[in-house]
């Protein structure tokens, strides 16, 4: 699935997703402080740094019901090169041990998406685990089969085979996406003081590993990123999918006037509405308790409606436009607890301006 540095340099953005999403689980452990930068599309596919100590990481993936990679397989020189260079350098441990610099701290990891064969599985260490070298026969196989490399400031391959861990990662990029939301979810949870929506961290989700890590990989020249960056970065993000800053204030969401615009809403309506679910989002900052669990109930009931809403849009069950605005807020107002008055009419009309202005445009085109 992916190209070593020396295969072909920094990469277009095609078929590249699962590394990507292994790259953001790396920046959140960067929070956590067990890296102080990381790179990508660098001398590896992923590098890190715990101080002046790299550590290179490539990502292998198999796919379909094949089994996890052996020794032999991480060992074995690219069959697409001609005969007489079928080297060990070409060999998936030959590349990430060749091409860098080798000082004393540096490591070597594998990241796999399966759990590898039992002559390799020696090797495997968790995440944010420390590593320990690995002695006995797979350790002495790793050397055999890599015996003709020639390595750098006078390393050799038992220098680097007891500096190299495998990582098993989940098996498919939607399933380390997962991962990474959970991950999310408690950060931007602090940030804003409040419940996140799905959608929210799911935007969230996808600007960091298609923007900040994606876009990142096709630049010229890689950059390594600090604890500080990365920070920088996910503040950012939220802040685009809520709206919100850290202190408290709300930023002017003109994209709700937008959003509204195709629905038939004119600007004085929809300045109010943005009036209005600044006021609501501060009432939500102020909820604990029941009052909090109730204004959640009333968002996720709301959110439904308009994926309902959306659904039968895209499907044609609805014109797009002021019938699907229309069609929304019919939805919203024949609620329960809206119709028996328990909701204000307002209330739930400002939740609808909150996750309008937030989500992607329901009233526009049928896509």
């Amino acid at each position: 699935m992916t190209l070593a540095p020396a295969d072909g340099g920094r990469r277009s953005r095609r078929g590249f997703l699962y590394q990507d999403a292994v790259t953001l689980l790396d920046c959140l452990d960067m929070l956590d402080g067990l890296w102080t930068s990381v790179s990508w599309e660098d001398e590896e596919d992923i590098l890190c740094h715990r101080g002046d100590a790299p550590a290179y990481r490539q990502v292998k993936t198999v796919e379909g019901a094949n089994k996890g990679h052996s020794i032999a397989d991480v060992c074995r020189a690219d069959p697409s090169k001609k005969p007489e260079n079928r080297t060990a350098a070409t060999s998936y441990l030959g590349k990430l041990f060749l091409g860098k610099e080798l000082p004393d701290g540096a490591r070597f990891t594998l990241i796999v998406n399966r759990t590898p064969a039992a002559t390799l599985y020696p090797f495997v260490c968790a995440r944010g685990a420390e590593p320990q070298p690995v002695a006995g026969s797979s350790r002495d196989e790793v050397i055999e089969r890599l015996g003709d490399l020639e390595l750098p400031d006078g390393r050799d391959v038992s220098w680097c085979v007891e500096r190299l861990d495998v990582l098993i990662t989940a098996r498919t990029v939607d399933q380390v996406e997962r991962e990474a939301f959970q991950r999310l979810h408690p950060l931007i949870r602090d940030y804003l003081g409040q419940e996140p929506l799905v959608p929210e961290v799911d935007n969230v989700l996808q600007q960091l590993i298609s923007v900040y890590i994606g876009r990142g990989a096709t630049e010229p020249v890689p950059r390594r990123h600090s604890t500080d960056d990365f920070r920088r970065v996910l503040e950012d993000s939220i802040r685009q999918a809520t709206g919100r800053r850290r202190d408290g204030t709300t930023e002017r969401l003109t994209t709700l006037q937008e959003k509204l615009r195709p629905a038939g809403v004119p600007e004085a309506e929809a300045e109010r509405q943005h009036e209005s679910l600044l006021a609501f989002r501060q009432t939500r900052r102020r909820s604990v308790g029941l009052s909090a669990q109730r204004l959640d109930a009333l968002s996720d009931k709301v959110y439904a409606i308009c994926q309902i809403t959306s659904m039968r849009r895209r499907s044609g069950l609805i014109e797009a436009g002021q019938a699907a605005y229309a069609a929304t807020v019919e939805a919203i107002l024949a609620m329960p607890e809206v119709a028996s008055g328990d909701v204000a009419v307002s209330d739930a009309l400002a939740v609808l301006s909150d996750i309008t202005a937030r989500c992607q445009n329901r009233y526009e085109d049928a896509s």
